[in-house]
């Protein structure tokens, strides 16, 4: 799935409601966000691979329907489905951290018949929600850092008191995501900005990378976020981070301890995937 472009969307208003009730809207319907189909290669109806596409999303439609019937809020799951290449299936989809076993059985589940519809006949697909990732492919996309395609959004409306204090903090706490992330494939920070504003940031990446991907995948879209907002995020095939002045994640996730450094040197900053963003 890699394409050299990033979508760029500046959606002031449904960028601010979508932060702003999010923590009310946990067990309702998943928020779509963006789908990426590439339309380079297609599947012929009734072929194999749409029959292993099938049974793919089937599969994993049901582990996540089991984690939500245990109550096991794993959030991530991969498969695949045929023995043959170019025919063989491979998919997986990834929960934010901080949601319910339900919803995250409920965003796959909309996700399974949402992307068919939204990208007919792709053997490269991916959808993003709010609250969950799905994707596949007609080639092995597990283990591997895949930055692009990447949509940015962000929040171009709201009051900063303190833009170069918020700027210096959101430098410091951004990046303290990005490591505990890379340790623990998700994680959450906050930080004082001034007595009357804090800025809260997550970061996560699919539990199949290394530490090491994990934080170089974060390290490259970091740069593109929009510090100076009051709210944003990037999401990739392989991770995805996001900083607001508002609590929009759930608010009974508490990080625990620091992980072990990537490295101990400090990691040198990945070139972010940026050529050609599309202004939307």
């Amino acid at each position: 799935m890699k394409s050299c472009f990033a979508f760029s969307v500046s959606l002031s208003f449904l960028l601010l409601i979508l932060l702003s009730v999010y923590p009310q809207r946990s067990e309702s319907a998943p928020l779509y966000l963006w789908h990426y189909c590439p339309n380079a290669t297609l599947f012929a109806i009734n072929s194999t691979y749409q029959s292993n596409l099938n049974a793919l999303l089937s599969s994993l439609s049901s582990s996540a329907a089991a984690a939500a019937a245990t109550n096991n809020a794993g959030g991530f799951a991969n498969a695949t489905a045929g023995q043959n290449p170019p025919d063989k299936a491979y998919g997986l989809f990834l929960c934010r951290g901080d949601v319910s076993a339900t919803t995250c059985s409920d965003c796959v589940t909309t996700g399974k018949k949402d992307i068919l519809q939204r990208c007919p006949n792709q053997r490269v697909s991916a959808i993003w929600y709010e609250e969950c990732l799905l994707r596949y492919s007609n080639q092995s996309i597990f283990s591997v850092v895949e930055e692009v395609p990447a949509l940015l959004l962000r929040n171009i409306t709201g009051n900063i008191t303190d833009p170069a204090k918020l700027v210096q903090v959101f430098g410091n706490t951004i990046k303290d995501v990005a490591w505990r992330a890379s340790g623990k494939t998700f994680a959450i920070a906050t930080a004082d900005v001034t007595t009357l504003e804090r800025l809260y940031t997550m970061a996560q990446c699919t539990p199949d990378l290394t530490p090491w991907d994990c934080n170089t995948c974060l390290r490259s879209v970091i740069p593109l976020l929009p510090e100076g907002h009051v709210g944003g995020m990037m999401c990739t095939p392989s991770c995805i981070v996001r900083f607001a002045l508002h609590l929009f994640y759930n608010a009974s996730v508490v990080p625990g301890p620091l992980p072990p450094p990537v490295t101990s040197a400090e990691l040198a900053p990945v070139p972010p995937p940026h050529e050609g963003i599309w202004e939307m």
